[in-house]
């Protein structure tokens, strides 16, 4: 047996929830992957007729059996136990509880959201990986996995894929179809499917679909959420952004195993594939579906869709992740042709966020073309690994180079200094001699400028014709050649006045400091004025960077509330 590459990430996600929910189609491995990852845990599968009897009629004697935690199978059969399992959850206060596996993707999920919510972690497993079929010791080539597809059992014990795709479609039709209701003609359901298959690859038309069916149109409507709901096909949004194209609205139709769509096309053995009408379109279910496995079996959303506008210029898929989007065009062919990169580069050129082109083709060698990998299906894989790593350098490179600046704030740096600091220093200074020279023994002046974790400060650093100097040479060239901080997002520039011995009325001993603060934060400018640290609110000024030069400094009543602010400091420290 082989481990799962989902396994890493629901054994941690058991640690962090009460409960763990895996759903996914059938014969997908749920119920090997739960019992292989958690071999201590006790198992009840749902889908034995006493089992699920017993948690019907005793829901609370059925778990009382499993109360030090279980792998509950099927769960989609007794729904009714997630309210019981939600107080079990809220009464124990842990995580670890129960792992829940389960073959219904939307009412399981509807009913997780309303009992479980917050307190499990949704995983899909989907049949067996590329790279996980290969370590299985299936055939690496291409017909030989369109035909025989990825259900573990198949490969795991070497059964013969079209009796076993036969019997699993029977199966499916008599049990599952049945039991999810909606379809009173199974026939009729079973050729649905097959049209599904002819379709495959191909935009979603309902009327079409089901015109050829021989059903409504919303009859066509709710046997696909049928096909939907228990895993069988799955649909590929289309790709919406504000640009300047009538992109389509429809998604395209795929199957979640691509050997279940060659069993429904009647495809009786491998040979068939290579000159099979519809080989092209099976091809690309085949990567459609593995970039779908890659990121479920990470924990991860679907965040796939693909590119068609009116005009037909077209992408098979586009792979998102936070930081950037692959363009991939997908191409059965074993040949390299330069009509593969044509529409891939137009899309590329009309999408923004595309940081990486791929074309994944039939052949077996790799090609590095200027700004496109052209890889065979086998390193697709590795392709969808290294572009989610690329844009996780950059990110982590980012993090931690050399700052960058926060360009309004130091643009607007030379306005703030022109129209608020230097004016108010000069009247400040004007302003308050008179207090400093009469009740003071000595007056000290002290400036000072932050960026970015560096920090200057001196006597006459803001002085008019130091300015350019301490600008530009000492405080943002410095802070932008720091290594390991944070960008710099705020710029402060201060000035104290810190009066020293006071002489009045015989009294002598205490210090008195006045501060004016200019902080660039953002799109504006704060201004601040403090007496011994005590901000002085009503001299407090905000003003966007945009409105400087129409918006008046105020600087009269900056003067007189830090004259009233040292008087009030000087009265109080003197008469204390």
């Amino acid at each position: 047996m082989i481990e799962r590459e989902i396994a890493p990430r629901l054994k941690a996600l058991f640690e962090q929830y009460p409960f763990v929910t895996v759903t996914g189609p059938r014969q997908s491995g749920k119920t090997t992957l739960c019992r292989a990852a958690f071999p201590d845990l006790h198992y009840a599968n749902l889908e034995a007729p006493d089992q699920r009897a017993f948690a019907e009629a005793d829901p609370r004697g059925f778990l009382s059996q499993l109360a030090e935690g279980a792998i509950i199978d099927e769960i989609q059969r007794v729904p009714e136990l997630l309210s019981y399992l939600q107080v079990l959850a809220d009464e124990d206060g842990g995580n670890s509880l129960f792992v829940l596996t389960g073959s219904e993707q939307f009412s399981l999920s509807n009913a997780m959201s309303q009992s479980l919510a917050g307190r499990t972690a949704l995983l899909r497993l989907l049949p067996f990986s590329l790279a996980e079929r290969r370590r299985a010791g299936g055939s690496t080539q291409i017909d030989d996995m369109l035909f025989s597809g990825f259900y573990p059992r198949i490969l795991d014990r070497r059964l013969e894929p079209r009796q076993a795709l036969a019997d699993y479609f029977e199966t499916y039709i008599e049990r599952d179809v049945r039991r999810l209701g909606g379809v009173s003609d199974l026939s009729s359901f079973g050729h649905f499917m097959r049209l599904c298959a002819g379709r495959v690859g191909q935009l979603v038309n309902l009327s079409s679909l089901g015109s050829d069916a021989g059903i409504t149109h919303p009859t066509a409507k709710q046997w696909l959420t049928i096909l939907e709901r228990s895993y069988i096909v799955f649909q590929l949004p289309p790709f919406h952004a504000n640009l300047r194209k009538r992109l389509t609205r429809s998604p395209k139709l795929y199957f979640y195993d691509v050997g279940l769509a060659s069993y429904l096309l009647s495809i009786e053995n491998p040979g068939q594939i290579a000159t099979h009408p519809l080989r092209g379109p099976l091809f690309e279910n085949l990567v459609i579906s593995e970039a779908l496995k890659h990121r479920f079996n990470r924990g991860y959303h679907a965040n796939l869709s693909f590119y068609r506008d009116k005009s037909n210029l077209e992408c098979d898929l586009l792979y998102t992740t936070g930081q950037g989007i692959g363009a991939i065009e997908v191409k059965s062919g074993s040949t390299v042709a330069s009509d593969f990169f044509t529409s891939l580069n137009r899309v590329a050129e009309l999408i923004p966020n595309v940081s990486s082109k791929a074309v994944v083709y039939g052949g077996t060698a790799r090609q590095s073309r200027s700004d496109c990998e052209v890889v065979p299906i086998e390193e697709f894989t590795g392709v969808l690994e290294r572009f989610e790593v690329d844009q996780e350098v950059a990110a982590f490179v980012a993090e931690r180079e050399t700052p960058g600046p926060a360009w309004m704030a130091i643009d607007a740096l030379d306005d703030v200094y022109r129209s608020q600091i230097r004016p108010a220093l000069d009247a400040l200074e004007t302003a308050i001699e008179p207090l400093g020279h009469s009740l003071f023994q000595e007056q000290e002046t002290l400036s000072l400028a932050q960026a970015g974790g560096y920090a200057i400060e001196g006597t006459d650093i803001l002085a008019a014709d130091r300015w350019k100097s301490t600008k530009d040479e000492q405080l943002l060239k410095q802070a932008m050649a720091l290594k390991d901080v944070a960008p710099i997002e705020e710029i402060v520039i201060s000035h104290k006045w810190t009066f020293r011995e006071y002489t009045g009325r015989g009294i002598s001993g205490f210090d008195v400091t006045l501060t004016a603060t200019w902080e660039l934060l953002g799109n504006h400018m704060t201004r601040r004025i403090s007496v011994d640290g005590a901000t002085h609110p009503q001299a407090t000024l905000r003003i966007a960077y945009a409105d400087l030069d129409g918006h008046s400094s105020d600087i009269d009543h900056l003067v007189a509330e830090s004259l009233k602010g040292l008087m009030s400091r000087i009265a109080a420290k003197s008469d204390a």
